[in-house]
């Protein structure tokens, strides 16, 4: 068979790479598996699908300490290699995958190729690996020739997930991701992969214009990651705001809120009689400083506009989450901040669907 397609691994390292340690039972880098290993692992695939196969080893990181200078490397590979090859395997640890997709997915924006990230939660030669199903999975959807699709997506146990839904749900099975909230995977692998034609046609819409050369890709790529992740408790501190503004130069908050985003925040008037939060928020809102309000609910959405609290706080400039995981709407928040778009923007750009990151129907 002529194989004029080629797949391109891009190893960053996590547990799918790591080995175990005789001694200790931990996992290590030190003889980490390398792109090269998996590529020979997924010959069966290659041969069926026709397509050829690079790997790329750019990162040995556990992904608990990937930082946004690495996502501009795996952006910045598969920029280089978007003219020769048609699909793009990223094997990365689980513990930041989430936030990853969501890096990608934002800063690439007119994809017209595949983009597949995998991980495992056993390294790979250890009993009960399941670093041989992960990868031929993933490399299944990245090659197969069911569907025309293209995007970022993330391929874990049986579930395609879109890049901005994707959410680490169990650090124990091996189904251990899901699509975040009420959404559904784009697909599942089985015996087939099967797409789910309403998902999967979701999932299309997100990249209407299409880049056919790297020349043409649209990649935004700065992330300013200086923002701050506070979940909020009975009696918190309005000062802390302030603090972190002022002493470590904090440039954007993502607060956890309870009820459906509402924050403690109460009358102006009463504010002497209550401990609360108005303070803090009025700070923000001075300085310019975008604050981002989700909910502590798992399955809650943040529409600020139930009871008076949110109401009061979205009045002072504070921005509903709606339904976005964490991991999407704080990269978001970084990928917006990096592009300078200016406060009185960035909740508009918020709160604007993107690649899919809000599913939520919002007036």
């Amino acid at each position: 068979m002529s194989r004029t397609k080629k797949l391109l691994i891009i190893s960053t390292g996590g547990t799918i790479a790591q080995k175990r340690d005789e001694a200790t039972g931990a996992s290590v880098d030190v003889g980490a598996t390398d792109g090269d290993v998996f590529a020979d692992l997924l010959k069966p695939e290659l041969d069926e699908f026709g397509y050829e196969v690079e790997a790329k080893n750019i990162l040995t990181k556990d992904s608990s300490n990937i930082v946004p200078d690495d996502w501009v490397k795996i952006i910045d590979t598969i920029v280089e290699h978007y003219d020769s090859h048609q699909a793009f395997l990223i094997t990365h640890g689980t513990n930041t995958l989430g936030y990853t997709c969501a890096a990608l997915s934002f800063a690439l924006g007119n994809l017209a190729k595949r983009v597949v990230l995998t991980g495992s939660q056993v390294p790979h030669e250890a009993s009960g690996s399941d670093v041989l199903m992960n990868l031929q999975n993933a490399a299944r959807v990245a090659m197969t020739d069911q569907r025309t699709w293209h995007g970022v997506v993330a391929v874990f146990g049986s579930k395609i997930i879109t890049g901005t839904r994707v959410k680490k749900r169990t650090e124990f099975d091996y189904d251990g991701f899901e699509s975040f909230s009420t959404t559904q995977p784009v697909g599942h692998v089985g015996r087939i992969v099967k797409f789910d034609d309403e998902a999967l046609e979701k999932h299309m819409d997100l990249y209407k214009s299409r880049a056919r050369t790297a020349e043409q890709l649209d990649v935004r790529k700065n992330f300013n990651m200086n923002i701050a992740s506070l979940t909020e408790f009975p009696g918190m501190n309005p000062k802390i705001f302030e603090i972190l503004v002022k002493e470590a130069k904090v440039e954007g908050f993502i607060f956890r809120a309870v009820g459906t985003g509402d924050p403690n925040i109460i009358p102006e008037d009463e504010t002497e009689q209550y401990t609360n939060l108005r303070e803090g928020f009025q700070f923000l809102q001075n300085m310019g400083i975008p604050i981002v309000v989700t909910t502590q609910s798992s399955q809650g959405v943040s529409s600020m506009d139930v009871n008076p609290s949110g109401v009061a706080a979205y009045r002072m400039g504070s921005i509903p989450a709606w339904d976005m995981s964490i991991e999407a709407m704080t990269v978001k928040l970084g990928w917006l901040l990096g592009q300078n778009v200016r406060y009185e923007h960035i909740r508009g750009q918020m709160l604007l669907p993107v690649r899919g990151e809000i599913v939520v129907a919002n007036d």
